[in-house]
């Protein structure tokens, strides 16, 4: 084990930021895939999250593109 100083420092913070997992398209929320599944359009891109809009409004679809339903 080295006892040199090293100037490699370690956050965790932007390894999350490389996950494949989906993220809403409206805010950039992290969502899972299942949620992505479930409230995604046909490609699981997810337009809205229960961050930036509730579920009544997800069910509806208005926040999904035209081209993309």
């Amino acid at each position: 084990m080295s006892t040199e100083p090293s100037d490699a420092k370690w956050t965790p913070m932007t390894s999350r930021e490389q996950t494949s997992a989906p993220r809403c398209v409206n805010c950039g929320n992290q969502v899972t895939r299942q949620f992505a599944r479930v409230f995604g359009d046909n490609r699981d891109v997810v337009h809205a999250c229960p961050e930036c809009a509730t579920y009544r409004e997800m069910k509806t679809s208005d926040f999904i593109p035209k081209e993309a339903r």
